[in-house]
């Protein structure tokens, strides 16, 4: 989704209506449609984190992809503003006409956070971040992957089980393996998302929602069983006009 820019101030009082769209799909996703995309941040940085005026930061969605075109994309050495670093970032989206399946994918590899690094006591770091949906007959589920994920002294969390958080009360809250149902019956799954408050923490970060390898997948279509129509077969008796020259004839009525 695009999202424009907005003033600092009104960010600051806006963090959660950010939040929230960006953790949904803007659109109704329709059964056999999927989309993924690799990053995505909305951040309002004050005084003393990107330059003295302050900065809003709106990178749109990062290495997008959708069943409908593209269903694959990538990008390299991604630097979102200072926020997040990733040597590769992709993403693919796909829906079988085979089976009616659809499945949708996001990764990031070799991941820094800079913008947690004040509170994390480092610049937090990630091999592989990803996260999967798939949606089959029997419904959608979905994962993701941390692989070493260092928050240094914001402490530890994995994928293992999905919407687990850690964070900082008021401050600072991440969610891992973030897994939301969505109205239309569709699966967004998000393998980290980063929220950070505000106004409590305006004064040293600012405020503003990040979203790392996000994957949604609406339900799988009916894949049709009925067997293909088989055409009727007559034999035309000897002599019939059909065959001209009175033997028998075959004729195939569709």
């Amino acid at each position: 989704m695009r999202i424009s820019l907005w003033r600092t101030s009104a960010l600051i009082g806006t963090a959660a209506a950010t939040a929230l769209a960006l953790a949904v799909p803007a659109t109704a996703i329709e059964p056999g449609a999927g989309a993924a995309y690799g990053a995505d941040a909305h951040v309002s940085l004050l005084p003393h984190v990107l330059g003295p005026g302050g900065l809003t930061v709106a990178t749109g969605e990062l290495a997008a992809s959708n069943t409908s075109g593209p269903t694959t994309a990538s990008t390299v050495d991604a630097k979102l503003q200072g926020l997040v670093s990733a040597k590769v970032i992709t993403s693919a989206s796909k829906h079988s006409t085979e089976d009616g399946t659809v499945t949708a994918t996001a990764s990031l590899v070799k991941v820094a956070l800079p913008v947690l690094a004040a509170l994390a006591g480092q610049t937090p770091t990630a091999s592989v971040i990803s996260s999967r949906c798939q949606a089959t007959s029997t419904g959608i589920t979905g994962s993701s992957d941390l692989a070493d994920l260092n928050l240094g002294k914001i402490g530890s969390i994995s994928a293992a089980t999905p919407n687990l958080r850690i964070g900082i009360p008021g401050v600072l809250q991440i969610i891992a393996n973030e897994q939301i149902h969505n109205a239309d019956g569709s699966l967004t799954v998000n393998a980290l998302h980063i929220e950070l408050l505000g106004p409590g923490l305006a004064a040293a970060l600012g405020s503003g929602d990040i979203v790392l390898a996000s994957s949604t997948c609406g339900a799988a279509t009916t894949v049709s069983t009925t067997a293909p129509t088989v055409p009727e077969v007559s034999v035309v008796p000897a002599g019939a006009p059909q065959t001209g020259d009175g033997s028998l004839a075959t004729v195939i009525v569709h």
